[in-house]
């Protein structure tokens, strides 16, 4: 029992030293085995999954593909996913084992990958490769895409590169990326690099220019109304990110940048920001605008590109002026679905007032289950207060400031799969400084070392969006290779 208690320890120990996902998971094999996990995933049986049909429609899977048959194929992809990514969702599946969940259910999406993938290589009858294409797309709009949320938090935003990094290196940064305050200026830096330009970015961290906070002196404080060097921001951001509008960074990165924004008068509504819905702001503005947190920074007029040229700008909506988007949408994931078809959310949360309360939100057991009840208490009683002073004081100055403090108690701050920042009181010191070459590697490994344990249910639950979007663009490529030589 000592034995098994001291290497229970050691695994630990290495778990958590780890500096790499393949050592953190070789530990954490070695820890489930200890622990008796690794026989948990083998055995089929779970209340939380249908298991023989499961099995019933891998095999046919399997038995169809063997047989070539790609219109029963089709038929049993449609049903078995209609039926079974429910159940597959649950995060219950990926809280027993640190290394993943049933095999069985490994098994299941494997065969869905290899007959999405055998359906999209071999010819189907009756069916031209552009039809074969327009198939794809349809069923790819139908299914939905996964996006990854990056939340505000100051210094703590830094944290952001680590978990993007983290999915990066294991090929499963989602497409669709969407930021507020920092995590805007991460999701920018990200979304304006093309393939060779974002490895760069993640392998060599140290390049990144981080000075990004410079506090003004008392007498421009006072003057000016805000605490910090809206400039030297502006300065950070353009180095990280470049000048490129929404549609220009599309095109150079294939990703879709979205920006939340919250507007200074009541009567706007806060505002994403994308190639779809605004092609032509300049990024810059819009992520300088959503790191204007009030009193700190000021708020921010956009720039678009002018059509007259490519080095021209002009006021987007010049009366109105825009402000942290943390504040009215740190993550506007029902936003996100109606313009991007987002079924699967991915959430990087590191706000510092929303860290006290998800801090147990992974947690199980009666101890957990208390700190999270006190912590849904206590936000439903800010948010009643808010709710309350805000019909009453409707016609007060104050209304905009109440009208920011109830949609910020408000709002959700979680998704279907969360990666959080962790409570550390101790580091709240540094929320509004520039980090130190040590702070910055510390941020980055926090957020790597939260994301591995993660990854598991990460790659399995996005895994059908993935494999539509690597079939559409093998049939993409094959269609215009077609072309190229007809012509030729």
């Amino acid at each position: 029992m000592r034995r098994k208690a001291r290497a229970r320890k050691q695994l630990q120990q290495a778990l958590d030293s780890a500096t790499s996902y393949d050592e953190w998971f070789d530990a954490a094999e070695k820890l489930d085995d200890l622990e008796g996990k690794l026989a948990w995933r083998e055995r089929d049986d779970t209340r939380m999954l249908h298991t023989a049909l499961v099995r019933e429609h891998a095999d046919d899977l399997r038995r169809q593909r063997e047989a070539g048959d790609p219109t029963a194929l089709i038929r049993t992809l449609q049903e078995s996913l209609y039926r079974h990514l429910g159940e597959l969702s649950n995060p219950d599946l990926y809280s027993v084992a640190r290394t993943g969940t049933k095999h069985l259910v490994s098994r299941f999406l494997d065969e869905v990958e290899q007959s999405m993938l055998y359906i999209c290589d071999h010819p189907l009858p009756g069916a031209t490769d552009e039809q074969k294409l327009n198939l794809f797309r349809e069923a790819e709009r139908v299914f939905g895409h996964t996006a990854l949320m990056l939340s505000g938090g100051a210094a703590f935003g830094i944290y952001h590169f680590g978990v993007t990094r983290a999915l990066w290196s294991q090929n499963l940064l989602p497409h669709v990326i969407a930021g507020s305050s920092m995590g805007a200026i991460l999701a920018a830096s990200i979304c304006s690099r093309n393939q060779t330009e974002l490895a760069e970015f993640f392998t060599q961290p140290e390049r990144v220019h981080r000075d990004a906070l410079r506090w003004l002196p008392p007498a421009r404080m006072w003057r000016q109304g805000h605490a910090m060097d809206a400039q030297q921001l502006l300065t950070h951001i353009r180095t990280n990110v470049g000048r490129y509008s929404f549609r220009e960074a599309y095109e150079h990165s294939g990703r879709t940048l979205n920006i939340s924004v919250s507007p200074t008068r009541t009567r706007q509504k806060p505002r994403l920001l994308n190639e779809l819905a605004s092609p032509d702001v300049m990024i810059d503005s819009a992520v300088l605008a959503s790191c204007a947190i009030p009193g700190i920074y000021p708020p921010v007029t956009l720039s678009a590109r002018d059509p007259a040229g490519e080095s021209c700008e002009s006021p987007y909506m010049p009366t109105e002026t825009w402000i942290d988007g943390s504040l009215q949408g740190d993550l506007p994931a029902m936003r996100m679905a109606r313009l991007h078809n987002v079924n699967k959310t991915i959430v990087s949360q590191a706000n510092p007032h929303v860290l006290p309360f998800i801090s147990h939100h992974h947690d199980r057991g009666l101890t957990a289950s208390v700190r999270q009840a006190a912590g849904t208490f206590v936000h439903a009683q800010v948010a009643s207060m808010l709710e309350l002073t805000r019909n009453l004081g409707s016609k007060s100055g104050l209304r905009p400031y109440i009208e920011q403090a109830h949609a910020m108690a408000t709002q959700s701050y979680l998704g279907d799969i969360n990666i959080q920042f962790p409570f550390r009181p101790l580091l709240y010191r540094k929320v509004l400084s520039n980090p130190s070459d040590a702070d910055l590697d510390m941020y980055i490994r926090l957020g790597e070392q939260a994301t591995w344990p993660q990854m598991a249910m990460i790659r399995d639950q996005t895994l059908v969006s993935r494999t539509f979007r690597t079939c559409i663009d093998r049939l993409k490529a094959s269609a215009g290779a077609k072309r190229e030589r007809a012509l030729g």
